[in-house]
């Protein structure tokens, strides 16, 4: 009796065995298809193992803080999530933060977990992707190398504000992307509203997601169709993704009031020397797997390619895009949509907002605004380079004759880029250790500070260290009673108060250094004189057995051990008494210092010279009070009296 195929194949018993013999192309088959995805989640295996290494030695940076601290304080709700952070709309990273802020502040282990969980996320979806374009060919693996590997990935693999804005914006373009090239050879509407379903997920990840619809169009008029113009017959996928991108463009318009955009105008000047920063220094280097050499930056480390790599850079990407211009049919069309991209989600958004007041040279060399730009690199590669599935008719010339050079130069230009990539990923962790390391330390000591400061405690607010938040671009964002108040806020720190400067009734009064310690301040300069035999109004002995100046109706002079030049001085006055408000007079200068009852001490500052310090009562009622020590001088820090003594290290 004869078996068909079929039964062959489904049978379970010798008769498989059989089959699997009978047919011995079936095999090769097997490993060519499982080969490939053997081979892409290895490398993604490899990109994860990298990539954690990189997040060891890294921490929250600048913008995390601000993110993190604002999400603290916030409920969760349509206004915070539509909030514009820094000029960017980003629902999602807000959600992110939100939850991460009130699972563990500051907990970089964890934050380490959710960076690679969206790596890897957004890694299988590149892949989904190139097999959907090009078929699960080998050949799919050069482009898929290249967004793993390609170090304009790296700003948004350990910087969080970075990693939560630019993953989920370059998974849902992944996504989307598939889903509407199935839409174009099938016409199943299933798959065009998933595709906006994707695209409506990447205006939520980033504000760059509105650009999303926009490649749509040009990967569809570029591959798709043989004239341009015949994209119009798929106008109602158009439709849906013009509704879903007029409603996104409207959600921008109602929030823009509200939010700390501002726009600052570029000269043509700035704008071309910003651009060609980007391009020359920082673009064309890393998609060959540079700058190979990092510097330390503002924030963030920046682009630093010795002149002689930065030229052979130039030189190679000529070659490259010459050579698949000449091989492939449409290969310029790749290219131009790779120029578009980075115009519109780079460029445009800097020379809008951020060249008015920061250098161009600088900005250009800064990864973090070509970080999204990893993702449609591979995918202009793959384009440029590789015929779609099913597509006839993709190259100029014959294969056949070209195809052992051609894989000579591509396996050489790949080893190329991947052993660049490794060295630059080896220099930004060398540049980044020691900054990092110093903001683990200053957060962890600043916990320990926070719980072990004495009851009562007052915190003179301070601006945080350049490698927590740089003071010149954030300003009191930066300050202690924002980046270290929101951990008192999460923390059996209750007992604290944080003020603006050393003014008014303060008990205890501290400050943070720059390694995160705790440090008592006293008034150093010229005190009060002790008048022999002073009492208290009462006639007992006034508090801890200080002397006792009567705060009388007309007033009260107390002299000061020596006179003191002009200058901006600090007043520190112990008193004890009723409430109310003391007028406080120094070399020609007066201010009013709020005093609760009982026994406190204030300070005020003063600018003025002399040699004695007059205190009135503002209110009859005060007359009753005394004042029991004066000192007049400048603010100092006790290290002595450290808290934590020793910082915590990094």
């Amino acid at each position: 009796m004869s078996t068909t195929e079929p039964e062959l194949i489904q049978s379970d018993g010798p008769a498989a065995v059989q089959a699997a013999s009978a047919h011995p192309l079936e095999a090769p088959e097997w490993l060519r298809s499982r080969g490939v995805t053997l081979a892409a989640v290895t490398l993604i295996a490899i990109q994860l193992w990298l990539k954690a290494g990189l997040l060891t030695g890294s921490y929250f940076r600048q913008d995390d803080y601000t993110f993190l601290d604002r999400a603290l304080a916030s409920g969760f709700g349509w206004t915070y999530l539509t909030r514009i952070q820094g000029g960017h709309l980003l629902p999602i990273g807000m959600a992110i933060a939100w939850a991460q802020a009130r699972a563990s502040l500051y907990n970089w282990p964890l934050t380490c977990v959710v960076i690679l969980v969206l790596v890897a996320a957004t890694s299988f979806a590149m892949l989904r992707m190139l097999r959907t374009l090009f078929g699960n060919r080998p050949a799919i693996l050069i482009p898929l190398a290249v967004f793993l590997f390609s170090p304009l990935s790296l700003a948004a693999a350990d910087w969080w504000a970075v990693a939560v804005e630019i993953l989920p914006l370059e998974f849902a373009m992944f996504m989307a992307v598939e889903a509407h090239v199935r839409y174009l050879r099938d016409g199943r509407r299933l798959h065009a509203g998933a595709a906006a379903a994707w695209l409506a997920a990447g205006m939520a990840a980033s504000d760059k997601g509105a650009l999303v619809p926009l490649l749509l169009v040009a990967l569809t008029a570029a591959f798709f169709v043989d004239k341009p113009w015949a994209v119009r017959r798929y106008w109602r996928a158009w439709l849906l993704y013009g509704v879903l991108l007029g409603g996104y463009i409207a959600v921008v318009v109602t929030r823009l009031p509200a939010s700390d955009l501002e726009y600052r105008g570029s000269s043509p000047a700035a704008v071309a020397s910003f651009t060609s920063t980007l391009f020359g220094t920082n673009l064309l280097p890393a998609a060959l797997g540079g700058p190979w050499r990092w510097l330390p930056g503002p924030g963030y480390a920046q682009a630093g390619p010795p002149e002689v790599l930065q030229q052979l850079a130039w030189a190679v990407t000529l070659i490259v895009v010459v050579a698949s211009c000449a091989f492939r049919v449409r290969a310029w069309r790749a290219w131009a949509i790779l120029l578009g991209w980075i115009a519109a989600a780079a460029i445009l958004p800097v020379a809008a907002g951020r060249l008015g007041a920061n250098p161009d040279s600088v900005l250009g060399l800064q990864p973090r605004y070509l970080a999204g730009a990893a993702g449609v690199l591979a995918l202009v590669v793959g384009l440029a380079f590789l015929p779609l599935d099913g597509e006839r008719d993709a190259y100029r010339m014959r294969a056949g004759s070209l195809k052992t050079p051609a894989r000579a130069f591509a396996a050489a230009l790949a080893c190329v880029f991947l052993v660049g990539s490794v060295v630059s990923l080896d220099s930004l962790e060398s540049v980044s250790t020691a900054n990092m390391t110093a903001a683990k330390s200053y957060i962890a000591t600043a916990r320990a500070a926070l719980a072990a400061a004495p009851r009562g405690t007052v915190i003179v607010d301070s601006a945080t260290p350049g490698v927590i938040m740089d003071p010149g671009s954030f300003g009191p964002l930066g300050h202690t009673s924002q980046v270290l108040g929101a951990i008192a806020r999460t923390e059996p720190s209750r007992h604290l108060a944080w003020t603006g400067s050393l003014s008014g009734a303060v008990g205890t009064p501290m400050t943070f250094d720059d390694q995160g310690q705790l440090l008592p301040l006293h008034i150093v300069g010229a005190s009060s004189a002790s008048p022999p035999g002073a009492a208290s109004p009462s006639g007992a002995a006034s508090p801890s057995g200080a002397d006792c100046r009567t705060v009388t109706a007309g007033g009260v002079s107390i002299p000061l051990a020596g006179p003191l030049f002009r200058w901006p001085w600090t007043v520190r006055l112990a008193y004890s008494g009723p409430a109310g408000q003391l007028r406080v007079s120094f070399g020609g200068a007066s201010g009013l210092v709020t005093l609760p009852a009982g026994a406190h001490v204030a300070y005020l500052g003063l600018t003025g010279a002399g040699r004695s310090v007059r205190v009135q009562p503002e209110q009859p009622a005060m007359a009753a009070g005394c004042v029991t020590a004066v000192t007049v001088g400048t603010v100092h820090t006790d290290l002595a009296r450290a808290v934590p003594a020793v910082p915590v290290p990094g």
